[in-house]
């Protein structure tokens, strides 16, 4: 190897989340002295709190109405149901089965009259509507915090449900449309990957929604927004996803979190070498994402689809720090496929093949004489988007993904251990 020539070489793991269901359970203390804080503020009833069970009930209709809910009462079928934004309960005087937008779920305890009022587990009832519970026992007391009222997130004007007429009429035509594992296509736009963003696109509606630019329509939820901002904005962060009837776990990642907000899923991506200010956004209809199973394998068109999208992004980023624009190079996204593919094919995950040959010897077989070479490598990552978040907040990858390079070539293969392999090969010619 020349003494003029260098090569960096990064890796990086992380992989899709295992599933499992979990039933929890809350246990309180019996009293009759028991005291409910909404927000902070005493609620009172016609008739008193108590516990049958170890669970507290209030009267349904104090309880409902106080959240925001509609109420009404069926006498004849001794029904009452409960409904707010999106969000229906139906339940049955001394039936434990009750309903949740046509989804049953099974009560500890069921409603029933007390005092001419039908009580209802309070956890139940509060968390049914998005509201947090905790129960306080030295001082009998249950504490409600309602769910947080979000504005509708939206880059530029354009939201989840928008139109890609509107969104052309704004952008212009796109500069890239490519597949997804989602089924919906990604619309890119930029211009000379300034003010970076993409709309995924089904039946002519935008169903999501990436940028890493400062076009999103909140002052406290954009680029280079504080991470204690953001905290303080957004409702916690979940850990899993309820698709079908299995719970998917989220891999814990300090450099991103996902919300849920209204009708969709928030990820928000932290830049932890910029004080963890937010670097990018991640938005995703519910009815999307909730239809989406990772553990499918993955159509071979999105090959050539998360290959292009990775120089896309690394693009977006470079220009975004003041950096070149890298030119998409055959020859280097050849050698990327083809290690990519031997990983995936022979289960490895290394610079080095299993032959012993490096990254700069693949290349030079590609016809490739670079003064300056580096490359990153991923797998597990569900796209192009995690994994390229992912080489950001890695310290090596990211030095490789902000040097000072001129070509890039990058290969996505399928299969092997890890599901999905990411190779991206950077160098200057020689």
């Amino acid at each position: 190897m020349s003494k003029k020539t260098s090569i960096r070489l990064i890796l990086s793991v992380a992989l899709i989340a295992v599933f499992y269901t979990s039933t929890f359970n809350f246990s309180y203390s019996a009293s009759n002295q028991i005291k409910v804080l909404l927000d902070n503020q005493p609620l009172s009833f016609d008739v008193a709190p108590t516990t049958v069970n170890n669970r507290v009930l209030v009267p349904f209709r104090a309880i409902s109405e106080a959240l925001g809910a509609e109420v009404r009462w069926d006498e004849a079928n001794q029904v009452v149901l409960a409904r707010k934004d999106n969000t229906k309960i139906m339940l049955t005087i001394g039936d434990r089965k009750t309903f949740i937008n046509n989804s049953s779920v099974l009560l500890d305890v069921a409603p029933q009259i007390i005092d001419n009022r039908t009580f209802i587990p309070i956890r139940f009832i509060s968390e049914s509507f998005g509201a947090k519970v905790q129960w306080d026992a030295p001082t009998k007391t249950v504490t409600i915090t309602p769910k947080k009222e979000t504005s509708q997130i939206s880059y530029m004007g354009i939201s989840l449900g928008s139109s890609l007429e509107e969104a052309t009429k704004l952008f212009g035509a796109p500069d890239r449309i490519v597949d997804s594992e989602y089924g919906f296509k990604w619309h890119t736009f930029h211009d000379n990957y300034k003010n970076y963003v993409q709309f995924g696109i089904s039946n002519a509606r935008v169903v999501a929604i990436y940028s890493n630019s400062n076009g999103w329509d909140s002052h406290l939820l954009n680029i280079d927004s504080e991470r204690n901002v953001v905290e303080g904005y957004l409702e916690d962060p979940i850990d899993r996803i309820l698709k079908g009837n299995v719970f998917f776990l989220l891999n814990k990642d300090a450099g991103s979190a996902v919300y849920r907000v209204d009708n969709a899923y928030l990820t928000v991506f932290f830049d932890i070498h910029n004080d963890s200010r937010v670097t990018s956004l991640l938005l995703i209809d519910e009815a999307t994402e909730e239809g989406f199973l990772p553990n499918k394998p993955y159509a071979d068109e999105l090959k050539g689809s998360f290959a292009i999208q990775s120089f896309d992004l690394a693009n977006a980023i470079r220009v975004r720090k003041g950096l070149s624009i890298l030119s998409w190079c055959d020859k280097a996204a050849s050698s990327s496929y083809k290690h990519s593919q031997d990983m995936a094919s022979s289960s490895f995950f290394a610079h080095n093949n299993l032959r012993g040959e490096s990254p700069f010897v693949r290349m030079r077989n590609e016809g490739i004489q670079s003064s300056n070479a580096g490359e990153n490598l991923a797998a597990g990552q569900q796209n192009a988007i995690y994994a390229h978040e992912g080489w950001l907040n890695s310290k090596g990858h990211r030095d490789i993904l902000l040097g000072d390079f001129e070509n890039l070539g990058v290969g996505v293969a399928f299969g092997g251990p890890h599901k999905v392999y990411y190779t991206q090969k950077y160098y200057t010619a020689r």
